[in-house]
């Protein structure tokens, strides 16, 4: 994996196992090139590293610690200023942890990265936890951008998506939405808000249909009260718990991997840093669970 490098603070949680023995490789994605609003995002994977040196480690919610995690943070990524290069990158960068054993936790950078992670795993069934749906054909005159690069995903493979949270629309996208009713469903944060449990069940059948699944969170889909940092904030947004106990519902042993991405660490004191920290966390233990 030479395309990494070292971070240059500390790593995830202050620890980090050898490849050999890790089931989890941690890899910062710091790519920052399509932002439409708020832009940052590639100081992400160092903030989140940082407020991850403070936290606790025992989960209430899975009854883990940190012994019962196995887990490579291999560093950054060391990514040019094209896109194209760099979800050239991304792509060669995952297959190559996916193939060393381990599952891959990409700590983006914007969610575009998540392109290259689909191109390289090729999975079943996409669950993406986000405020927007990304579907739009063009933003700013880009036909691949963070606004765009799931739609451009939809037409490079025949994966269902599953878009939860979601709230900042466009109609344009809701046209491509109900033209690929087979392929694309959405769950409202409204919804979710309602009962994250009742709120899945329309969407149940692809869950358990699937062979293979990714997860893509954006810290978007978070309420910009608990999350305000994040590239395009959008109010009426779930809060973290919904979050993870979707996630405790969802996760298991499909998962190819998974990432969280649009954190732009400067527009807060470091909440939305932290908070994203805990998510990773929280759903590190959820995967190893399922290896237990």
């Amino acid at each position: 994996m030479e395309e990494l490098v070292k971070p240059t603070l500390q790593p995830f949680l202050d620890m980090t196992t050898p490849c050999e023995g890790a089931r989890i490789g941690i890899a910062g994605v710091p790519l920052d090139l399509t932002g439409s609003y708020r832009r940052g995002t590639r100081f992400a994977p160092e903030a989140i590293r940082q407020a991850s040196q403070h936290m606790d480690t025992y989960s209430q919610r899975t009854g883990m610690d940190i012994d019962g995690i196995s887990f490579a943070d291999l560093g950054n990524l060391t990514l040019p200023e094209d896109l194209p290069a760099s979800l050239s990158i991304v792509e060669k960068s995952v297959k190559s942890i996916h193939g060393s054993g381990m599952t891959p936790l990409l700590l983006g950078g914007e969610h575009t990265v998540t392109l290259g992670a689909l191109r390289a795993l090729k999975p079943d069934l996409v669950m993406d936890f986000d405020a927007h749906l990304d579907l739009r054909d063009r933003l700013m005159g880009l036909e691949l951008s963070h606004a765009t690069f799931m739609r451009r995903a939809v037409e490079e493979s025949d994966f269902r998506l599953i878009v939860l949270g979601s709230r900042a629309l466009s109609s344009e996208e809701l046209v491509f939405v109900k033209e690929n009713p087979d392929r694309i469903a959405l769950v409202s944060s409204a919804e979710m808000k309602r009962g994250v449990g009742s709120s899945l069940e329309a969407v149940r059948g692809w869950l358990e249909e699937a062979s293979s699944v990714y997860l893509s969170i954006d810290m978007d889909v978070i309420d910009p009260a608990a999350a305000p940092a994040v590239g395009n904030p959008s109010p009426e947004g779930i809060d973290v718990t919904q979050l993870l106990d979707a996630l405790s519902l969802m996760v298991d042993k499909r998962l190819l991997g998974f990432d969280l991405t649009e954190v732009s660490p400067h527009y807060d004191s470091g909440l939305t840093a932290t908070q994203a920290a805990y998510v990773v966390l929280e759903t590190m233990y959820l995967v190893e669970s399922w290896r237990s």
